[in-house]
């Protein structure tokens, strides 16, 4: 029997195709996983195309990308070998080919060939399909832009396992992401442009991060984002590509109680200006007791910190108009403590130059909102100092 007769699948493929689709399923597939096949994707060339599929059973990711089909057929091969030598790989374009009765995939380029182990199909996981009960679409640019600004404040304690993700819903008119550790909370929504009937499901942490990358590719940022949901999965599509997971069984609490409404003292300041200076003074923190204090009077904020072991900092920041520099403030003279980090993640997740932070007093908690956006509100609880 001669070798040809011993291949299945065969394909030619451009390599970044490859390794664009391969980069999606490589963050779905656990690195340390005690069944082999589900470190493994799965590959199938059929009708023009080549599928690939990936999965940890509890997020499942499916990618169709253009390839020439000269045998079809499919076999599952190691998820990270295969990135790592499609990455290296200089040449334009590959061939694959499957030799079955040797179990191995060749990997075959101008001046290189590799040869990888494989395990056959059947041992791989079948996607289910979902029993939608809703659906709605959204720009992939609106829903980057919602998860963005609110996955940083998911909770990764393991005994909160309802906050261990962010609360996608539709509220009226807006779809809306929720995410709060109990410490902070981050609120953003986008209106939509068709009506949708109200639902809210928690999605887990692995999904968001999975979601955010796929959202933000950049063949996908400009395309719509289909969401179909039922009572315990949610299914993402976008253009050749199927996102299905699990959702956290939980109940996500009435975030709206937490977002102060009396808070009239309003400081409205360069976001750089004022992270930049709370980040010099943070250094002197130390782990144990992160903790700034924030001390507005009527032309100046000054900003402290001190450390057991490190000492103490300090920095003015002077009232001004000047765009870059801009800093004004309406109300009281207050003084208010803050872990520092809370605050430097809203401010890096946020793309508006100007931010607006309003206070009552030293004891309740800072709401945090931008002009652009008003329906956005992030919330961070103080810190006595």
């Amino acid at each position: 029997m001669s070798g040809s007769e011993n291949n299945n699948l065969e394909i030619v493929i451009q390599t970044k195709d490859l390794a664009r689709a391969l980069g999606f399923a490589s963050s779905v597939v656990e690195k340390r996983n005690v069944m082999m096949e589900l470190g493994n994707i799965k590959l199938v060339a059929k009708g023009g195309t080549l599928e690939i599929g990936a999965t940890d059973m509890d997020l499942y990711l499916n990618q169709n990308i253009g390839a020439e089909i000269i045998r079809e057929g499919g076999t599952t091969v190691s998820t990270q070998t295969l990135s790592e030598v499609i990455r290296k790989i200089p040449d334009d374009e590959i061939t694959i080919k499957e030799n079955v009765l040797a179990n191995k995939l060749e990997i075959i380029g101008k001046n290189c060939h590799f040869e990888l182990l494989t395990l056959p199909t059947e041992k791989f996981p079948e996607m289910e399909d979902i029993d939608t009960e809703s659906s709605l679409s959204i720009s992939c640019a609106d829903l980057a832009r919602i998860i963005e600004y609110t996955n940083f404040a998911m909770s990764s304690e393991e005994t909160r396992y309802n906050l261990n993700g962010i609360y996608l819903h539709v509220k009226g008119a807006e779809f809306c992401s929720a995410a709060t550790d109990g410490h902070r909370l981050a609120v953003a929504s986008v209106p939509l442009s068709n009506k949708s009937e109200e639902f809210g499901v928690i999605v887990p942490s692995k999904t968001v991060t999975e979601l955010l990358k796929i959202t933000k590719d950049g063949q996908n940022i400009h395309s719509e984002m289909r969401i179909f949901l039922s009572s315990n999965k949610v299914k993402f599509e976008c253009n050749n590509l199927v996102l299905i997971s699990k959702l956290i069984d939980g109940v996500f609490p009435d975030y709206s109680t937490f977002i102060p409404a009396d808070n009239e003292s309003k400081l409205t300041v360069s976001k750089k200006l004022i992270a930049s200076a709370i980040d010099r003074v943070a250094t002197i923190t130390v782990d144990k007791f992160r903790a700034v204090k924030l001390a507005i009077d009527n032309d100046s904020i000054k900003i402290t910190a001190s450390g057991e072991a490190k000492g103490a900092a300090n920095e003015m920041v002077a009232f001004s108009d000047e765009k870059k520099d801009y800093c004004n403030f309406s109300g009281e003279s207050l003084s208010v403590g803050f872990n520092p980090r809370y605050i430097s993640d809203v401010f890096s997740s946020l793309t508006e130059e100007q931010v607006e932070l309003y206070f009552k007093d030293e004891f309740s908690p800072v709401l945090i909102k931008t002009a652009q956006n008003p329906k956005d509100s992030f919330v961070i609880m103080p810190v006595k100092i």
